[in-house]
C-alpha cells in the first residue's frame, strides 16, 4: 500500500479527486435544499387550501385543524384518513407525479443528471493525468531506443519519489553499465589491434636475422664449421628472444584484458625475494653482483604467490642488468601501520626524468645502452601484475645514481589477521 501511496501520480489523482468531490457534495447540498424548499411550499399551500377550504364552511373546527396541522396527527385520525382517501385512490402506492405536493419536482431526475455530469471532469482528470503518466511511459520508451541505437547520453529524471523515478534510476545505471561495457570493448578491440601490430613489428627483426643466418648456411655449402657455429649460437640467441618476447606478451595480454584470476592467499614476501635472489644467483655471477636482502622478516601479503614472484623477478632481473660490473642491487622490505612494501634499487646509470613518465609503457625503450635489445614488455607486464593485485608500482631515478622501484600494498584485514 505505502509503494502506491508514495508515487507522485497517485498522490496528483487524489487530490484532484478530493477536490471534485467537494465540489460534487456541495452542489448535491444547494440542489437538496432547493428541491426540498419547493416541497415544503407546496405542502404548505397544500395544507392552507385544505383549512380553508374546511373552515369557509365549517368555523368551529379552527381550533381542531389548526393543531392538527401544526403539531401534527394522531395514529387514530392518520389510520382513518388513510381508509377515507384510499376510496379515492390516494395512497402510499401513487406515483410522485400523482401526489399533488411533489408533482413539480425533478428531485431523482436532477440527482442523476449531476451524477453523470459528474463524470465528465472526472474522465477529463484521469485522461489529464494519465497523459502525464504515458508521456513518461514513452520517454522511457525513447531512451531505450537510444541505447538501443548505442546512445547512451539519454538520460531520464530520478530527482523525484515514486516508482517512475525508481525505474528512471535503474535506467540510468543501466545505461551507464552498457556505455562502460561498450567502452571496455572498444578498448579491448584497440587493444588486441595495437598487441597484433606490436608481436608483428617486434617479430620482424629477429625472424629477418634467422631468415638472414639460414640463408648463409644454406647458400655456403662450404662455410667453416666455427662461421657455422657462429650463425647457429646467433639463431638459437634469436629463438629465445622471440620465446620470451611471445611468453611475456601472451601473460601481458592475459593480465591486461582481465582473463586471470589472482588466487590471493598469505604469503611471506621475504620468501619470494630470497627466493628470487637465487633463480638469478647464475645472471648476477656473471658480472659478479651482489643481491642484498633487507626486513621483511614479519611482514605478510595478502596476494597471488605466483604473479607476484613474476613481478619481482623482473624487477630483480632488470635491475640486475642496469648495475655495473660488481654492482650490489638492494631488496628492502617496509612496512608500518598503512602500508606494505617492497623497493628494489639499483646502482647503473640512472634514468632520465623525461623518460620516467614512459617507463612502464608497453614496447617503450629507453636511451640507456645496458639492454640495447631490450623489448620494452618486463616492466609493463609487471606493472599490470601489480595492480591486478591490487598494489601499486612507482620508480624514482636520478641519472647517474641508479633507479628506485617501489611496490606498495594497503595493509588488509587479511595481512592485520595474519600477524
Amino acid at each position: 500500500m505505502h509503494e502506491v501511496i508514495r508515487n507522485p501520480e497517485w498522490k496528483s489523482v487524489a487530490a484532484k479527486l478530493i477536490i471534485l468531490q467537494l465540489f460534487l457534495a456541495l452542489c448535491v447540498y444547494f440542489l437538496m435544499n432547493v428541491q426540498l424548499q419547493k416541497i415544503n411550499d407546496a405542502i404548505v399551500h397544500q395544507q392552507a387550501a385544505f383549512v380553508g377550504q374546511v373552515l369557509s364552511k365549517e368555523p368551529q373546527l379552527e381550533p381542531q385543524l389548526i393543531h392538527h396541522v401544526t403539531q401534527g396527527a394522531n395514529e387514530k385520525d392518520i389510520a382513518l384518513g388513510k381508509r377515507i382517501l384510499s376510496q379515492y385512490g390516494y395512497t402510499e402506492q401513487m406515483t410522485i407525479q400523482d401526489q399533488p405536493a411533489l408533482s413539480g419536482t425533478r428531485l431523482p431526475v436532477n440527482a442523476a443528471v449531476i451524477c453523470f455530469l459528474f463524470g465528465i471532469p472526472v474522465l477529463l482528470l484521469l485522461f489529464w493525468e494519465y497523459r502525464k503518466l504515458f508521456c513518461k511511459i514513452r520517454n522511457v520508451a525513447f531512451a531505450a531506443e537510444q541505447v538501443v541505437e548505442g546512445r547512451f547520453d539519454t538520460s531520464l529524471p530520478e530527482s523525484m519519489e515514486g516508482d517512475l523515478s525508481a525505474l528512471g534510476h535503474s535506467f540510468n545505471l543501466m545505461a551507464g553499465r552498457l556505455s562502460h561495457s561498450v567502452e571496455q570493448l572498444k578498448q579491448e578491440k584497440t587493444f588486441l589491434s595495437h598487441l597484433l601490430t606490436d608481436i608483428s613489428h617486434q617479430l620482424k627483426t629477429p625472424l629477418a636475422s634467422l631468415l638472414i643466418f639460414n640463408e648463409n648456411m644454406l647458400d655456403n655449402s662450404e662455410m667453416k664449421l666455427e662461421t657455422r657455429k657462429i650463425f647457429l649460437e646467433r639463431s638459437r640467441q634469436q629463438i629465445e628472444r622471440m620465446e620470451w618476447l611471445i611468453i611475456s606478451l601472451l601473460k601481458l595480454a592475459r593480465v591486461e584484458a582481465g582473463a586471470i584470476v589472482f588466487h590471493k592467499q598469505k604469503v611471506r614476501p621475504k620468501d619470494i625475494v630470497e627466493s628470487t635472489a637465487l633463480s638469478l644467483h647464475a645472471l648476477a655471477e656473471q658480472k659478479e653482483q651482489t643481491i642484498l636482502i633487507r626486513g621483511g622478516e614479519e611482514m605478510f601479503l595478502h596476494a597471488d604467490e605466483e604473479w607476484l614472484t613474476e613481478a619481482i623477478i623482473n624487477l630483480t632481473k632488470n635491475a640486475l642488468e642496469h648495475s655495473p660490473v660488481s654492482g650490489k642491487v638492494y631488496i628492502t622490505l617496509e612496512e608500518d601501520s598503512l602500508f606494505d612494501s617492497i623497493v628494489i634499487r639499483d646502482e647503473g646509470e640512472g634514468i632520465k626524468p623525461e623518460e620516467i613518465p614512459n617507463v612502464f609503457t608497453r614496447f617503450y625503450r629507453g636511451r640507456s645502452n645496458a639492454k640495447p635489445h631490450s623489448t620494452g614488455v618486463g616492466l609493463s607486464l609487471t606493472k599490470s601484475i601489480i595492480e591486478g593485485l591490487g598494489g601499486t608500482i612507482s620508480v624514482s631515478s636520478e641519472p647517474g645514481k641508479g633507479s628506485e622501484f617501489r611496490i606498495t600494498f594497503i595493509k588488509t584485514v587479511h595481512e592485520e589477521e595474519a600477524y
